[in-house]
């Protein structure tokens, strides 16, 4: 196979719409094609990512020098099931392929959002690109080929599973499933060392974890240096006689999801795989920087030649990439500036790495380089957002998308970078109908500065309705156009259709958010301890207020999770400024949904005061104003009882509220035709509510 270099290059943004479109409604906003998961060959020399379009998921690959593209699966329902962890095997002959779930949530059961009868299960395939076939592996996650091509290794229930790979003249013939070892505790990503002959992966028992080194000769298990710690992300050295990992402190029997209390600082250990003895070569500092705070990868360790170990750190109060030699010392900066490092890629030269960050921008993603030596070098600068970069034989791919063109690989080789649109953007996409956001600042009562973006309407009309929206997580940031998550991207199309509907839209990166250092996203008080960041959506409303195209009598907000929670709190403690709110799948009582979760009541008797009275519940009293209330009651991350409970007690003291249900659907709505439904029935619902 040869490298992908010069691809088909997408025709101009818009060109699939030939006609103005009729009427923006809900599908005209959110129909374009979402583009994820990006991974290349070991060898640079093919591509493959995942298209999502109304909920049909599919992989496209690109290879044969880059002249054209194929559509690897064959998927043609709106059914939920995500495509994950793909990887190539050596020669790029075949890949592997993980179906089922939801790309964080792949504990307990597969979900289920179409309700069959037979629900559908995770599982694992491999495309025989030659001969265009794909077969079953069998079910489970995190797969990963043994660096011969021989061997499958991947999880299901918490063991590890491995299977053998025989490529003949007929195609590949894949081996019985078989279980190696039986360990106590869950195995988790399997990581293959160099030659093949051992398998690291970190070993859950709940609240301590081991790094263990399982070696298929001898059919052995192996621990690196076992404590009363957590120890994760192994990773192999090139040559294969040493293994990093990163340590963080125990848990203490007296932790508060409240209030956690001072650990030791993490650090990172070398093992020698032969002897399994250990090491620490670096140590973080106490105070900022002193817990572990991961990139947005997989890995978290990276080796580079000469010998030494890169990783993410917020020593400086920004997470930035640093090295440390693999035999110990100091660690060196290799960037520096106020900016955050997101994604982070190994180049084919083993000498330096490509990443994703907001450097030079601060609400914006592009891609640098860099190496041992620390000279950052922006590597095709777009002024479109950029994201989850790959090394390729020629240079490197990238995802792109701007405030109106959706998401679509990028490569950029040698010559002018090239735009591949696997699918065509559907003609009833009303993108030429997109307003560009506004980059706004403004300050918190408190003195704190934020950035937000601003959707005006072109409508014509001197007064609008105005409508603030707030973010999920709360680690997250809003971008000036389409975002690399899904259900953000969704978001963002939804604050245009508002736009198009007359609504002032304002999108705030409040407080407790990424990529504005570690004082911003560690800022004090916060959800459960103080609500600190419901400032920030005050100082959101006094800025719509002092804009005179906003009608002061006519100012709503809405979110998801976290930005539900907001929602909620808005609605309970200032109805007379927030009219009406759209609340999806939030928090409302932060007492119960800690407990909740830990099985456990956490805290002391001040601490839950606290916390409840962080919630919208403490000040349902004051709560007046009409809300919309839904979530799918699959969700893992908000317990459904959080909606059940807030909606049972606003109808008993008359408040208009009206709900929608999702049964088997998760906390964001897997099927497009629910995330149709659930922003139909809002918005009606906020026009209802708030009309012209």
């Amino acid at each position: 196979m040869h490298l992908v270099a010069v691809i088909i290059i997408a025709l101009s943004p818009m060109a699939a719409s030939t006609q103005p479109t009729p009427e923006f409604g809900i599908d005209a906003a959110l129909c374009a094609p979402f583009v994820s998961n990006l991974s290349a060959a070991s060898d640079g020399r093919a591509l493959v990512w995942e298209v999502a379009i109304r909920g049909r998921r599919n992989l496209y690959l690109s290879t044969d020098r880059g002249t054209h593209m194929r559509k690897v699966t064959s998927y043609d329902a709106d059914d939920g099931q995500e495509l994950d962890s793909v990887s190539f095997l050596p020669g790029d002959h075949a890949m592997i392929y993980m179906r089922g779930g939801s790309g964080s949530d792949t504990g307990g059961d597969n979900v289920n959002p179409r309700s069959l009868s037979e629900p559908p299960r995770r599982t694992i395939f491999l495309v025989d690109m030659e001969r265009g076939r794909t077969l079953r592996i069998g079910e489970g996650t995190y797969p990963r080929i043994s660096p011969r091509g021989d061997v499958v290794a991947w999880v299901n229930r918490d063991e590890l599973y491995t299977a053998s790979l025989r490529r003949l003249s007929s195609g590949y013939r894949i081996g019985r499933p078989q279980i190696p070892f039986h360990i106590r505790g869950a195995v988790g990503i399997p990581m293959w060392s160099p030659d093949g002959s051992k398998i690291a992966f970190a070993n859950d028992r709940d609240d301590h974890r081991f790094i263990v080194v399982y070696d298929i000769r001898s059919k052995m298990l192996a621990y690196a240096a076992p404590d009363f710690a957590i120890d994760d992300y192994p990773t192999w050295s090139p040559d294969g006689t040493r293994l990093a990992f990163i340590r963080q402190p125990g848990n203490r029997e007296d932790e508060s999801s409240y209030s956690a209390p001072s650990h030791e600082p993490w650090s990172i250990w070398v093992v020698d795989a032969r002897t399994m003895q250990a090491h620490a070569v670096w140590r973080a500092a106490r105070g900022i920087g002193s817990q572990f705070y991961e990139s947005d990868n997989s890995d978290q360790l990276w080796w580079l030649r000469p010998d030494h170990l890169v990783f993410t750190w917020e020593g400086d109060g920004w997470r930035h990439l640093y090295a440390v030699p693999a035999r110990g010392g100091a660690a060196r900066l290799l960037t520096r500036g106020k900016f955050e490092i997101e994604t982070v890629s190994h180049a084919l030269d083993g000498r330096s790495l490509v990443y994703s960050s907001n450097q030079d921008d601060l609400n914006a993603r592009h891609i640098w380089r860099v190496g041992l030596e620390g000279q950052q070098r922006p590597v095709g600068r777009s002024v479109a957002n950029q994201w989850s970069p790959v090394a390729t034989a020629a240079g490197f791919a990238d995802i792109e998308a701007g405030w109106r063109v959706p998401t679509a690989v990028v490569t950029h080789p040698l010559g002018a970078p090239a735009r591949m649109q696997a699918v065509p953007i559907p003609s009833q996409f009303a993108g030429d109908r997109f307003v560009k956001p506004l980059l706004v600042q403004f300050t918190a009562p408190d003195g704190l500065h934020l950035f937000g973006q601003l959707f005006l309407p072109r409508d014509g009309q001197r007064r609008h309705r105005a409508l603030i929206f707030t973010h999920g997580g709360s680690e997250r940031q809003m971008l000036l156009g389409f975002h690399y998550m899904d259900v953000y991207t969704d978001l963002y199309e939804l604050n245009q259709y508002f736009a198009n509907h007359g609504f002032v839209v304002l999108s705030i990166n409040y407080r407790s958010g990424i990529m504005y250092g570690h004082d911003f996203r560690e800022a004090k008080n916060v959800g459960a301890r103080g609500a600190s960041e419901y400032q920030d959506v005050l100082a959101g409303a006094r800025f719509l207020q002092r804009r005179a195209d906003v009608d002061l009598d006519k100012i709503a907000l809405y979110g998801l999770s976290y930005g539900g929670y907001l929602t909620a709190l808005g609605l309970a403690r200032d109805s007379a400024t927030f009219k009406t709110g759209l609340d999806f799948a939030g928090v409302h009582n932060w007492v119960s949904y800690y407990d909740s979760y830990a099985h456990k009541k956490l805290g002391t008797s001040e601490q839950r005061r606290v916390a409840y009275e962080a919630s919208p519940e403490a000040s349902l009293a004051s709560w007046s104003s009409p809300v919309f209330l839904s979530q799918g009651d699959d969700d893992r991350n908000v317990p459904f009882s959080q909606g059940n409970d807030l909606t049972t007690r606003l109808r008993d003291q008359g408040v208009d509220v009206q709900t929608l249900v999702f049964p088997n659907e998760n906390h964001e709505n897997l099927l497009y035709r629910d995330v149709l439904r659930l922003y139909s029935a809002a918005s009606t619902f906020l026009f209802a509510r708030m009309p012209r």
